[in-house]
């Protein structure tokens, strides 16, 4: 009995730091996303009122292409100096936790804010919601770096700050905890979800004190929601967000090839590609202010905007050319945004399509724009349970859990089925070069027992070399692990392993 509560004594100390740490890692990162949007939110006002009086005095467009070139140019600069600002940003964070990448956090810190705001603003089809994660995490790293903690305690830390960054940039701080666990842990630990979700928390507060409680993609009310009758439509619909979502992944991996070829011949540096993506914005701007930046302004007034079907499929495919010439040019910026108004123009398509044919209501068109949204989303990222609950928190209405459930679901399967991979472990591998690889620092790391490794015995696992299994953890009960140790359900096993082996690790017993 003294034992049992001595453990659990130890436990509720671990909790309680925990709990402390993520509240300063919420404090941290929140102040610094909420700027970040705030300055983008400020910048990109400028940019839209530049471009309208541009459209009514020609002359103005000159200047503004100066001063922005200058500022593109600034950007590269940037980038140059720190190749880890390039993009959203994810990947980079993702590789850090996984002991392939390890960032300068300063640098990343001071450097993605002022490129990413730069570049952001200007009316490029580049998404806040993947610099504002990876802003997070180098903001958590500075402080772990600070408090002097295990490199367990560290990557926590930075696992928690690139939540946190998800919920003070869409105020989804569900999501946010959810994406860390699904899209980088691949599992849930004890230690990680309950720091991180105190952070998401913690700078969901700060957030919504600066933004207002309005969910970020609040639909109006009254729409009207689909029968059950008609819930048989949800299947195809999954399917075509599916095979679009796959679509838009071929492309995303492979757009770089066509700067590199543009960089080549028109002797251009990688890290002045953006000037290119620039140029090729503004001739949109000028024409459609309606289609610049990531797409938030896009979703909210496409429920009343009475868009005919030619004009959705037209604004469509500017929108995946465009996101790709951003994306592909290398400016920080994510894909988050962008991909959620790819996919609410899909929905509103497919629901056009569905209110001709006399098989839906001009009133439920709205309905289809969520889902089109977290069906889209949940294919591209392969992450589920975050597109569910992500697009839910912001539109800020859970009475359609359900069918969002079942087009998710459905969107997912047609994206395996294709092969398609998560997009940012598809990025990541493409990222990260051989040298990045070669980390030996050894570290600990914990991992669920799942139902594919309950009854195995330890000797039986196929693990890298040089990787010790050296506890077992059961019901708060601790046995030393031997080569006969047969693992148990809802045990916790403890590895010792390389940082730059973590991803083999969970390779080997996750997949």
């Amino acid at each position: 009995m003294k034992t049992h509560q001595k453990e659990f004594r130890l436990s509720s100390q671990h909790l309680l730091v925990a709990v402390w740490r993520g509240c300063l890692v919420g404090v941290l990162a929140g102040v610094v996303v909420s700027l970040f949007r705030l300055i983008i939110g400020i910048l990109t006002d400028w940019t839209l009122k530049a471009y309208a009086h541009a459209s009514n005095q020609p002359s103005y467009l000159i200047g503004g292409v100066g001063i922005s070139l200058v500022l593109i140019i600034l950007v590269g600069l940037l980038v140059k100096s720190d190749s880890d600002i390039k993009g959203s940003g994810i990947p980079h964070v993702e590789g850090e936790l996984m002991g392939r990448l390890r960032v300068s956090w300063w640098s990343v810190l001071w450097k993605k804010f002022v490129g990413g705001s730069l570049a952001i603003s200007m009316g490029l089809m580049l998404g806040r919601e993947g610099p504002s994660i990876q802003l997070g995490a180098v903001t958590a790293k500075g402080l772990a770096e600070s408090l002097k903690v295990t490199p367990k305690e560290k990557r926590i830390l930075i696992a928690s700050g690139a939540a946190a960054g998800l919920s003070a940039a869409f105020n989804a701080p569900i999501a946010g905890l959810l994406f860390i666990v699904e899209e980088v842990y691949h599992h849930f630990s004890r230690l990680v979800w309950i720091t991180a979700l105190v952070a998401s928390l913690v700078a969901n507060i700060i957030s919504l004190n600066i933004f207002g409680l309005t969910p970020v993609l609040h639909m109006p009310d009254g729409f009207e929601v689909l029968q059950l009758s008609q819930y048989l439509l949800l299947v195809p619909m999954g399917i075509f967000l599916g095979l679009l979502g796959y679509g838009y992944e071929w492309v995303v991996l492979r757009v770089g090839k066509v700067y590199d070829a543009l960089g080549k011949m028109f002797k251009i540096p990688a890290h002045f590609y953006g000037i290119f993506a620039l140029l090729l914005t503004f001739p949109v701007g000028y024409f459609s202010l309606e289609l610049l930046g990531g797409g938030h302004h896009l979703i909210l007034h496409l429920p009343d905007s009475g868009m005919l079907l030619g004009t959705a499929i037209l604004f469509l495919a500017i929108r995946f050319v465009w996101s790709m010439i951003a994306y592909g040019s290398g400016l920080p910026g994510g894909i988050f945004l962008p991909l959620l108004a790819l996919g609410s123009l899909s929905g509103y398509i497919f629901g056009l399509l569905l209110e001709t044919m006399g098989l839906a209501q001009a009133s439920q068109v709205t309905i289809f724009i969520i889902l089109g949204m977290a069906g889209y989303f949940g294919a591209v990222s392969k992450a589920p349970l975050t597109a569910m609950i992500l697009v839910t928190e912001m539109v800020g209405d859970l009475s359609q859990l359900m069918t969002i459930g079942i087009v998710v679901l459905v969107s997912y399967l047609t994206m395996d089925l294709l092969g398609g991979e998560p997009i940012y472990e598809a990025m990541l591998a493409k990222m990260v070069p051989v040298s990045h690889l070669e980390n030996n620092e050894p570290t600990m790391i914990e991992l669920p027992v799942t139902e594919q490794l309950v009854g195995q015995r330890v000797s039986e696992l196929e693990l890298p070399a040089d990787v010790l299994i050296t506890t077992q953890v059961v019901h708060g009960k601790s046995e030393v692990v031997t080569g006969k140790t047969m693992l148990q359900a809802g045990a916790t096993i403890y590895l010792v392993v390389n940082e730059s082996d973590i991803h083999l690790v969970n390779q080997a017993l996750f997949h």
